[in-house]
């Protein structure tokens, strides 16, 4: 469990559960990690064909779990139809552009 080993280390806040709070076992069955930025977890969906940053952290019930800030699709190493989810509008761009930089530095 590579995302679990990143997890137990890092300062993690108490998130509720809602949309667009991913359980550290959805993430193992359907993601591979990338990276871990200022607190952000990045990983890439195991097809290649998408990607999310979501911010550490651990449910009511102390399971750990990304709560995602930026989901989007990959088409040609490059980030299409980007959903922004638990992030304010304000920051929103500012996610989507450090999500694309870290994609642009990670091999193909």
């Amino acid at each position: 469990m590579v995302f679990e080993r990143w997890l137990r280390g890092a300062l993690c806040s108490k998130v509720p559960e809602q949309m667009g709070v991913m359980s550290i076992d959805s993430l193992d069955r359907q993601w591979v990690f990338v990276t871990v930025v200022d607190g952000y977890l990045i990983a890439k969906s195991k097809d290649g064909k998408a990607v999310l940053m979501g911010r550490m952290g651990k449910r009511d019930d102390g399971k750990f779990c990304i709560e995602v800030s930026v989901r989007a699709e990959i088409e040609n190493k490059r980030l299409r139809n980007y959903e922004l989810w638990h992030v304010d509008p304000a920051d929103g761009y500012h996610h989507v552009r450090r999500l694309d930089e870290v994609l642009q530095a990670a091999p193909a």
